[in-house]
């Protein structure tokens, strides 16, 4: 009979581990396996015989002395010490499982955010500096975490390996999607090159230009060129297929840009200068939250205005609005009074601002998410437009009904809303929005039918 033929005899036997030889052999029934828990050596057949030879020609010399009561605790001291070990071998195995896991999640992370590679180096000690500091015990766990500029590169060359496996449609037209690939790009990175590495893509992953139905651009020249670009590129390149795809510039950022492109410098400028100077020196700020929790008021402290962050600007206005009489104080003793302060044509712009670019930051907020489609942002987009003419018509009669800051300074202030000020503001805005969405409008039949 063959040796294949004879394992085939032996699983179709259907044997069964005795508890009996626990306590006769000192063995255990683990994993599939006979263990023998006195030389952790694996016996390979399920049956006594086996075992019996196994404990008698390598254990029973040592350990026949052991007989009823002293047996039995003999046998739980092994078991115990077996478990003991199989749960430290599994702890070790799930902390370097946990490390490789951390490795690739960072090197995604490097991936989405175009990070370099080199910077891994960089990351890991910044962990192992916290780590220090928060939880030494744990350091060497830490330590176990791979970031090297290599292993980023090997990691990200895994994901996009398996992200391509996963790229698909199913049947029931399910569309699962994710970062297909990521290439270096070394030297320079005009439209053409950037084009090269796509089309590198498409071949290397069989896809067809003619199934590209949309591209999506930041504002850099060499990606929305409409000759030397990216999409100048592109486009040579379908118009030979008879077709040409839709273009769309990132909508988050171009909602962004519609409120940058304000000029609101005669309100701004002071409260960054006021801010500037209450933060850059430690022992003011300190100054400054203690007199704010001298006199309990419901804010801690005001935060810095960051320009490539643009969703700080209504945080700092708000702030600043609501803080303005305890600011006031506090400038006077530090001998900087901001008369603009004492302003009341002043404070209601402030008040405005404060209103209308808390809207701008909730209609971004509203844009962004992972299951976001362009035909939901593109509602968002139609109904804001519709929602500055309604705040037009309404500042035009002194109605806040949808300005509660402006409401609420009304309340205490004698002099009249800057209405004109308010005017050009929105009136500016929906021509940004018109501007800037144009491309959607264009599209708004494509974009309806979707």
């Amino acid at each position: 009979m063959s040796g294949r033929g004879l394992k085939r005899k032996i699983d179709l036997e259907c044997r069964v581990f005795n508890k009996k030889w626990s306590l006769d052999y000192f063995v255990i029934y683990s994993g599939d396996k006979i263990i023998c828990l006195i030389c952790k050596e694996s016996i390979s057949v399920l049956k006594e015989y086996n075992i019996r030879r196994h404990y008698e020609t390598k254990h029973k010399t040592t350990f026949s002395k052991f007989t009823e009561k002293l047996r039995l605790d003999k046998l739980q001291s092994l078991q115990n010490n077996f478990s003991s070990q199989q749960l430290l071998f599994k702890k070790q195995r799930n902390i370097n499982e946990a490390a490789t896991k951390a490795s690739f999640r960072i090197s995604h992370l490097f991936a989405k955010r175009g990070k370099a590679f080199s910077d891994g180096s960089l990351i890991k000690e910044c962990i192992i500096q916290a780590v220090e500091e928060i939880c030494p015990e744990r350091i060497d766990t830490f330590k176990n975490i791979s970031l090297s500029a290599n292993t980023v590169t090997r990691r990200i060359d895994d994901i996009s390996n398996n992200l391509n496996s996963q790229v698909s449609v199913n049947k029931d037209l399910g569309i699962s999607n994710e970062l297909l690939s990521v290439h270096s790009m070394h030297g320079t990175t005009t439209g053409i090159d950037i084009f090269k590495v796509i089309e590198k893509s498409f071949l290397e992953y069989n896809l067809k230009w003619e199934n590209l139905k949309c591209i999506t651009t930041d504002g850099g020249r060499n990606m929305c060129g409409t000759k030397k670009g990216l999409i100048g590129q592109i486009f040579t390149n379908c118009e030979k297929e008879g077709f040409k795809p839709m273009t769309l510039h990132c909508i988050i950022h171009q909602q962004a840009l519609c409120g940058k492109t304000l000029d609101l410098s005669c309100v701004m400028d002071p409260i960054i200068s006021t801010v500037n100077f209450i933060r850059s020196s430690a022992l003011r700020h300190r100054q400054f939250q203690d007199f704010l929790k001298e006199i309990e008021t419901e804010y801690p402290d005001i935060p810095y205005f960051t320009a490539v962050r643009w969703l700080s600007r209504g945080k700092v206005l708000s702030r600043f609005f609501e803080l303005r009489n305890e600011i006031e104080i506090f400038l006077i003793d530090k001998n900087r009074p901001l008369p603009l302060l004492t302003d009341s044509e002043w404070v209601w712009k402030l008040a405005f601002l404060v209103d209308i670019t808390k809207y701008m930051n909730d209609f971004n907020l509203k844009l962004q998410g992972k299951d976001v489609l362009i035909c939901d942002v593109y509602t968002l987009i139609k109904a804001f437009r519709q929602k500055l003419i309604l705040f037009e018509t309404q500042i035009s009669k002194n109605c806040f009904i949808h300005f509660s800051t402006c409401d609420k300074y009304n309340k205490e202030s004698k002099t009249q809303f800057p209405v004109d000020f308010a005017q050009k503001i929105i009136s500016e805005l929906k021509i940004q929005f018109k501007l800037r969405f144009s491309d959607l409008d264009v599209k708004s039949e494509e974009i309806n039918i979707f």
